[in-house]
């Protein structure tokens, strides 16, 4: 088979969802015989974005390879795969080969999420091209859209499982020491971002409860101030006036906030060394952080009828239910959300706290054969079909 070029149109070198996706699936692709990749580097978002505040952390060979990624040399290439936000429409005149385009959606697609007019919205399925979105929510809020669900395509991210795994029992505890956890503490865990959607307010609301009873429990959350402006504190106010006196000294002083950027080796250890890894969300595209968390032994307690229905199963983790509503009008007008049951969320958090020791940290067959399938190598190679149909 000749070699086929495939553009790549993304952000690499930071830490944003997207962009790490971009960059885990390249890394992956650039391991795939016969393909020559070409990278060109859309705008970001926000321009205070970059790679020396919010890098994306990744070891120094594979920071060295994405950034070796050619630009685009003018050629014709075999396909194109756009990752970023807004989605900007293909046009003819721009891209004469099949497009692939990238889309995720929490709430649902709105106006804002593309880049050109609406009119020209089939564009992006139009003459081969497709649309991959990486779950199975999220390809229903696509729909919703009016993009055709035969050409709307579920491919789940994925883990890196050399950089997400286990630690030992022996390091596991000394790193938990290094944090400031106690033989006896039980850790749980959220680094997602502290905007609504995320459910950080449920969390917090629970952790306090379940505290109440069992004041061995610490909280380990991160804040996001650097890329977003999220500060966990403003998440604090919120719970503390809607609840008066459940935030109290003893629960706050179990609160133990991450405030710097992360390499990969310290998020592994953030994940690794909790014991319980807690998402309360609204609404999610796919929630990666609970994959990865789940890839170093932590089981999750999740929001059922979400994006990680896809994922999350069987003993490694816990679907909380929850009523499906529409967003407020200040976050989305005729938007999807899952508004989690408070008491159910505080018995299943608790159900984790109380477990035996033996069944609190993942492992086994079907634990490791869900992570092989939802292995960078997997996904990556389920778009480069989507992609280049012909080498599959």
């Amino acid at each position: 088979m000749r070699e086929q070029k495939l553009l790549v149109q993304g952000w690499r070198g930071i830490s944003h969802s997207i962009a790490m996706v971009n960059q885990y699936q390249m890394l992956a692709w650039l391991k795939v015989p016969g393909l020559q990749l070409q990278h060109r580097d859309m705008v970001t978002f926000w321009p205070n974005w970059n790679s020396r505040e919010m890098s994306a952390g990744f070891a120094a060979d594979d920071a060295a390879r994405l950034q070796a990624i050619p630009s685009p040399d003018g050629g014709e290439v075999d396909a194109v795969y756009t990752i970023t936000f807004p989605s900007p429409v293909p046009t003819s005149d721009s891209v004469q080969a099949r497009h692939i385009t990238f889309m995720v959606s929490e709430y649902g697609l709105r106006p804002r999420c593309i880049e050109g007019p609406l009119a020209e919205l089939q564009a992006f399925v139009r003459d081969g091209n497709a649309i991959v979105t990486p779950s199975a929510w999220s390809r229903l809020r696509v729909i919703e859209f009016g993009l055709p669900a035969e050409h709307v395509h579920v491919v789940s991210h994925g883990v890196q499982r050399l950089t997400y795994a286990p630690y030992q029992t022996d390091e596991r505890q000394a790193r938990r020491q290094a944090l400031g956890f106690e033989d006896g503490d039980f850790v749980f865990a959220n680094v997602g971002l502290a905007s609504w959607n995320k459910g950080i307010d449920h969390l917090l609301t629970a952790f306090a409860r379940v505290h109440q009873r069992h004041p061995q429990a610490r909280l380990l959350i991160k804040n996001h101030q650097t890329m977003y402006g999220a500060l966990v504190e403003s998440i604090l106010d919120v719970v503390a006036q809607a609840h008066p006196g459940l935030l109290s000294d003893a629960v706050m002083a179990a609160v133990f906030v991450v405030n710097s950027n992360l390499e990969q080796d310290a998020l592994r250890e953030l994940y690794a060394c909790a014991d319980c890894y807690v998402s309360p969300y609204r609404a999610e595209g796919f929630n990666l952080p609970v994959l990865e968390a789940m890839a170093c032994g932590t089981p999750a307690v999740v929001t059922a009828g979400g994006a990680t229905d896809d994922f999350c199963m069987g003993p490694w983790a816990t679907r909380v239910p929850g009523r499906a509503c529409a967003t407020p009008e200040s976050i989305m007008v005729g938007g999807h959300c899952i508004e989690i049951d408070p008491d159910a969320l505080v018995e299943a958090m608790t159900a984790r706290l109380v477990a035996p020791a033996d069944a609190q940290r993942l492992g086994g067959a079907a634990w490791n054969g869900m992570l092989d399938a939802l292995s960078w190598e997997r996904v990556a190679q389920q778009s480069l079909d989507i992609c280049l149909p012909a080498r599959a």
